[in-house]
């Protein structure tokens, strides 16, 4: 957990854009102050003409009192819109930002948080954080400025009652506030086992015929239930803990008000309080009152609101990849790998490559530009890392991976030469949306000529046999489609792409042999020599149009 400070540093750094906002809001609260406390003033001068107290005309005050109440209204109305305004802007600069960051974060053989977790807290804790930044910091401002108006007002009415006033109230807060830590606590755990809720929500609706056909639907509504239990258990106990702050403030409170009333009926009886004084009394306290509540109120709002900046600083300390700028070679560059040892620190994410063990141990070979090689050998070998390595995704322990070819110097592979590539990972990698869109990802001022082009050469044309052609839509993970179907409009859609280097990782692993061959023989046919190509493939297809076959297992 960080501590206090680390947490209001970075609170404060992620409200600085938003001040000005803010300060619009504050101003609107401060007319709505004038207008409110203005409203106590014409009551009472209004009580005390109907009593005879007063000899005003009643007629122009009845004027000024409709008057205040249109300010106010307006006030209100101007609140709730600018509000929400502020409110959905800032909420979306901040998940934007920490949306980019996290997907520009290093990785290093694994995520460093899982996918529902990061949601949860790109979602629900930006929620939070937006609330208090737009909301409660503001309010806790116009709050502070309302007691100090209302309590000069009725300073000048009753100064030995004000005092008792707010020492009975302030009691009342401190009391509250010394469950301060342990309802932070509690918090935190509550936010989570909220993630660990999503995370296995978002993973088992993604992965449904696994469950229906393998884990069982009761085991895994079983686990949910389980992990709703703890949230309720610790949810009751955070409650108890509110109630009994809440307790402190109403004590204070109501023994505020008595002790108010009391003073009104005690003072008409001796003649020193007019009916207009005790009507404006009763609002003015109310007025201090309604202020010290909602300071009190506060508390658990910034109590969340600090579990939320944590967790979301925890987003912000993953280190980003240092971009420079694009270093695009002309045509097909060739990659150069010289004597590379490479082990995990952290678990492979597969699992399969070890964490530790080294995977690759004084490995050369110079991918020559134009040149189509396959990539072989057993799970585990270090086929997948290799390519890694080559997009810059990973550093090697030792050794170096660099591009060379025409229009710049040799240059080591990271971030900024990751354009260079085109790449299809394992599996289904289609995103939600129609396919025109899915192939749009990679080049956004791509022809549909280009596009087809692309599923021509890819294998893939029976999409415009499709009813909806490039328009199909493809659900999460490109259901609809068959493994293979996506397949090859993944490859389709990589051809888009300008990189001059493609990898192709296990691509036609669902693909029969004919369409295999048929798809192979396209590829080494329309970009032979035009794009340096790597295949990771232990098939007869691939290593057939080769030029060159590597097996890690024997290096």
């Amino acid at each position: 957990m960080k501590d206090f400070k680390t947490c209001m540093k970075g609170l404060w750094r992620m409200s600085k854009p938003v001040l000005g906002r803010d300060l619009v809001t504050i101003l609107i609260g401060l007319v709505r102050i004038w207008a409110s406390l203005s409203f106590v003033w014409i009551c009472k001068r209004l009580v005390d003409i109907a009593t005879g107290v007063s000899d005003a005309d009643l007629k122009t005050h009845v004027f000024i009192m409709i008057g205040i109440i249109l300010v106010q209204i307006i006030c209100g109305l101007s609140s709730n819109y600018w509000g929400a305004y502020n409110s959905i802007k800032t909420r979306n600069q901040l998940r934007l930002g920490l949306f980019a960051h996290v997907l520009n974060s290093r990785w290093n053989g694994r995520e460093a948080f899982r996918s529902g977790d990061t949601i949860n807290r790109l979602e629900e804790d930006i929620r939070v954080l937006t609330d208090l930044i737009c909301s409660s910091f503001p309010e806790v401002i116009i709050t502070v400025c309302q007691l100090v108006a209302a309590s000069v007002y009725l300073l000048t009415m009753a100064p030995s009652l004000l005092w008792v006033l707010i020492i009975l109230m302030a009691a009342a807060v401190i009391g509250s506030k010394m469950y301060f830590g342990k309802i932070r606590e509690l918090t935190s755990d509550i936010r989570k086992i909220d993630s660990e809720v999503q995370q296995l929500e978002q993973e088992n609706l993604q992965n449904r015929v696994l469950v229906l056909t393998l884990f069982g639907v009761g085991n895994i509504v079983s686990r949910l239930d389980g992990l709703q239990n703890r949230v309720m258990k610790l949810t009751v106990t955070r409650l108890n803990y509110n109630a009994v702050a809440r307790g402190f403030m109403s004590l204070g409170f109501m023994g505020g008000y008595a002790a108010a009333f009391l003073w009104g009926i005690f003072g008409i009886k001796s003649g020193a309080v007019t009916y207009g004084m005790m009507t404006a009394f009763l609002q003015l306290v109310s007025q201090v009152q309604r202020p010290i509540a909602g300071l009190g109120s506060q508390i658990p709002a910034f109590i969340k609101a600090l579990t939320s900046v944590e967790r979301l600083l925890e987003l912000e300390d993953l280190k980003v990849e240092k971009y420079h700028g694009d270093v695009l070679y002309e045509g097909a560059p060739g990659i150069k790998v010289n004597d590379v040892s490479f082990a995990y620190t952290n678990p492979a994410p597969d699992h399969a490559e070890g964490q530790g063990r080294l995977i690759l141990n004084h490995f050369s070979y110079d991918f020559k530009p134009g040149s189509l090689t396959v990539i072989a050998g057993p799970t585990g070998v270090g086929k997948s890392t290799l390519t890694r390595l080559m997009l810059g995704l990973l550093k090697p322990s030792s050794g170096t991976v660099s591009l060379y070819g025409q229009g710049n110097r040799a240059h080591s592979a990271d971030v900024d030469t990751r354009c260079n590539f085109t790449y299809v990972p394992q599996g289904n990698s289609l995103m939600s949306g129609t396919i025109r869109e899915n192939m749009l990802l990679v080049n956004e001022d791509a022809t549909d000529d280009q596009i087809i082009k692309a599923l021509k050469v890819s294998a893939a044309e029976f999409v415009l046999d499709l009813p909806d052609g490039l328009d199909t839509v493809c659900g999460e993970s490109g259901t609809g489609l068959s493994e293979g179907q996506c397949q090859r409009i993944a490859i389709a859609r990589a051809l888009l792409h300008r990189g001059g280097v493609m990898i192709l990782d296990e691509a036609t692993s669902a693909l029969d042999t004919e369409t295999e061959e048929r798809l192979l023989d396209s590829i080494h046919t329309n970009l032979a020599g035009s794009k340096t190509i790597v295949f990771i493939s232990h098939r007869p297809a691939a290593i057939r149009i080769a030029d060159d076959v590597v097996n890690l297992s024997e290096c």
